[in-house]
């Protein structure tokens, strides 16, 4: 909820109010020119005419604003996401000391609130009023098509005279910043699959008896086989079996982030979306590579909801390197940084270009255990670099996969966690 005073009242003639000014001013002068009084007379009246409209105006706009002193706008939810509606709404109410004589001005009150096209897909905003003696409420909705910071506001009041010689657009309260969180695709389900093939890789194939693993409910992409059965029998529930040390295996995912704003876009929804559903299956995670705006410890140890917000905050703010240089540079800070510090267990995923050889010599190292996973982004015009850098990660025991910028995240996904499979 956001309050604040009305401000910046723009007050302008309008056609009518124009005519009327300069009609009033060339009669009054002809009269004084022909000595004929009754012109002058019709001359400063229809100038008056305009004053009068000037000062009712002020009058009006000082009563409403004593009356209805403050704008309150809430925006649900917040943040926004791409591709995920919202809503705004605007509530212009009276002070308690001035609740009923604000009914002419309300009835007569023309609002309209700005948004910036990032939020509305490039069209206007089309909002539905409602009108109470002593309330307006404005409410219109949001289709945020941009990850980013973008504003919302002021609102708009539009006014007129009686006589429609002057109109004013007052802004009522004032801009805000919205955040933008990037479109997040739902890889729960085999998220869980690939932590749990993680951990196949660390403890082997062999499924522990109930005496040496805690029991807990099954979540989607858990591996069928830690099912335990006469457990789930008595509790009429899925269980399975988590030994301590895999139960809450960290992730790391390494973001290198492209020049073009496509592949930009494409890359850090990716990257968001890995995050978020490794969060969701229980895992802690953090980002690298994505400069001043990473985290270098992982999120997730105080609540899968704050670690959510916290993860998607990060990525809200990110642009391209300015050159692919310097990209470079940062991803070989993140490939050390994941080394050095990583722990047992520890899953690394990550999103990169075709790349040099020294970026690959840092990252090889991540994937001598076996439990890191790569997209490379290929150019669609020549995908050679491409898969020359998959093959030199796959050398070096990481899993390795060729996509472009644009394809369908869950199905990448998916055919990444398959390939361990067929392995």
């Amino acid at each position: 909820m956001h309050p604040a005073t009305a401000v910046n009242a723009r007050m302008s003639l309008t056609s009518r109010g124009v005519g009327m000014l300069a009609c009033g001013i060339v009669i009054g002068a002809l009269g004084v020119g022909l000595s004929t009084p009754v012109m002058v007379y019709v001359g400063v009246a229809m100038t008056c005419a305009v004053a009068l409209a000037w000062v009712w105006m002020m009058l009006a706009l000082g009563s409403f604003v004593r009356r209805f002193p403050h704008a309150e706008r809430t925006i649900r939810p917040r943040p926004l996401t791409v591709g995920v509606p919202g809503t705004v709404t605007v509530a212009i109410r009276a002070t308690r000391a001035r609740r009923a004589p604000g009914k002419g001005v309300i009835s007569r009150l023309q609002v309209r609130e700005q948004a910036a096209s990032e939020l509305t897909g490039g069209g206007s905003t089309r909002a539905a009023v409602t009108r109470s003696p002593d309330a307006l409420v404005l409410e219109y909705a949001l289709n945020p098509v941009r990850r980013g910071r973008w504003e919302v506001g002021p609102a708009l009041m539009h006014t007129a005279d009686p006589f429609g010689l002057l109109a004013s657009d007052t802004a009522f309260g004032s801009a805000e910043s919205v955040s933008v969180w990037p479109q997040v695709t739902d890889l729960v389900g085999t998220a869980g699959a690939l932590m749990g093939q993680a951990e196949r890789v660390v403890v082997g194939s062999r499924t522990p008896s109930a005496d040496d693993a805690a029991l807990r409910d099954y979540r989607d992409g858990d591996d069928l086989r830690r099912i335990h059965w006469a457990s789930s029998a008595r509790r009429g529930t899925m269980l399975v079996r988590s030994d301590e040390h895999a139960g809450r295996r960290p992730a790391t995912v390494i973001l290198d982030l492209p020049l073009g704003h496509e592949a930009l876009e494409w890359s850090i929804s990716a990257a968001a979306s890995i995050g978020v559903s490794v969060l969701d299956t229980g895992h802690p995670v953090r980002l690298l590579g994505a400069g001043p705006a990473a985290s270098a410890a992982h999120l997730g140890q105080r609540g899968g909801d704050l670690a959510r917000a916290e993860l998607l905050d990060l990525t809200v703010d990110l642009t391209s390197p300015v050159t692919r240089a310097a990209g470079d540079a940062r991803l070989r800070e993140a490939a050390r940084a994941a080394a050095e510090g990583s722990v047992e267990g520890e899953v690394t995923v990550a999103i990169i270009d075709p790349t040099t050889d020294d970026v690959l010599e840092d990252l090889a190292p991540i994937g001598a255990a076996g439990r890191a996973w790569a997209i490379v982004r290929a150019d669609p015009d020549d995908p050679a670099d491409a898969q020359a850098t998959a093959a030199r990660l796959s050398r070096a025991g990481w899993h390795a996969s060729v996509v472009r910028a644009g394809d369908d995240i869950a199905g990448v996904w998916r055919s990444l966690v398959a390939m361990e499979e067929r392995r």
